[in-house]
Parts: C-alpha cells; structure tokens; sequence
C-alpha cells in the first residue's frame, strides 16, 4: 500500500497554507482487501464454528448475494440453527452482522468489476442488486470515499 500526496499551495490572508490530501493506492489481491476489511482475530478462525463457516463460504462464493432470508439460508445449507441464531454466532466471530458483511463484499465486489471492466456503472449496480443507481451511489461513496466514476478513473491511472 502506498500514499501518495499531491501538494497545494494557497495564500490566505498573507498566510501561505499547505494542503496535501492522501490518496491511498492498493495493489494487490482482492483476498488481502477483504481480509484488511473484516479482520478475524486469528484464534477465532481456528476455533470458529463450523456452521459460521460454512455460511460465510456460502456468503462469499455468491458475491454478497443472498437472495432469501437468513433462516432460509440455514436449512438450505443444513446448519441445523435458526436464523437468529446464525446472526448471533455471525456476528460475534466475524465481527459484522450478516447483512453488513454481505453488503460490503457486494460493494468490494463492485468495485473489482469497476476497475477490471469498462461496463456501465449503471450495469455493475444493477448486476450487484442495486435497483436504485443513485442508492448505489452513496453506499459506494460510504465504503470507498469516492464515487464509483472517480473510483474508475482513480484505478486507471
């Protein structure tokens, strides 16, 4: 990870003021950002609950995508615990709430696609379960600072 800075120079009231905004390149794998992300204190992940695991796989091999609800989702991966149940035991080994951490690998997601594609912005929203591009927009500007057009542009570069 490097930070680069760009310097600017204004002069206000006589006073000669410096500003040097950082901008934060990565390179790297995707794994390495999610793990930078959602952090799982190592003793956790060897003693984690299978079943967490095994939802989290789920989670992670569908793109953030969970189409049904979370006690659904445990019967179908047959983890033999409700969905409240499965929230509460998510939560406390990963650190995030279930829709939280879906959330963030669908924006993680997008964002891949972003950088790596010249799709339309309007078509990786829709592709992640984004209906509302504008909804879309501000949940990117949340998780990454920027809008999903300056992401683009701030990867190419």
């Amino acid at each position: 990870m490097t930070v680069c800075r760009e310097t600017v120079f204004a002069v206000e009231g006589g006073a000669l003021m410096v500003y040097e905004p950082p901008v934060v390149r990565y390179q790297g794998a995707l794994s390495d950002i999610l793990r930078a992300l959602f952090p799982v204190p190592q003793q956790e992940r060897r003693g984690m609950d299978r079943r967490i695991a095994k939802l989290l796989h789920f989670i992670d091999s569908h793109e953030g995508n969970i189409r049904w609800d979370l006690g659904h989702a445990c019967q179908e991966l047959r983890l033999d615990i409700s969905g409240a149940h499965a929230a509460r035991l998510f939560k406390r080994y990963i650190g995030l709430g279930v829709r939280e951490y879906a959330k963030k690998k669908r924006l993680l997601m997008a964002a891949e696609r972003l950088k790596t594609t010249d799709l339309p912005v309007k078509a990786i929203a829709a592709e992640f379960g984004y209906l509302s591009f504008p909804h879309f927009t501000r949940r990117f500007k949340e998780q990454f600072g920027l809008s999903p057009t300056e992401y683009r542009k701030g990867r190419a570069a």
